[in-house]
């Protein structure tokens, strides 16, 4: 191997990790806030059941 190829391995590969676990994290809270929304609607039709 070169010079070169080492030198894009050792940055590539640490840069690439980040992207992913960025990209895991936003996955994650995306999913969660999804859950919360959906949460607070099935909690909002509860409160309309016991109202009527």
């Amino acid at each position: 191997m070169d010079k070169g190829s080492i030198q894009f391995l050792l940055v590539a590969v640490p840069v690439l990790s980040l992207v992913g676990s960025w990209l895991a994290l936003k996955a994650v809270g995306d999913r969660r806030a999804r859950r919360s929304d959906e949460r607070q609607v099935q909690d909002g039709a509860k409160d309309k059941a016991k109202d009527e």
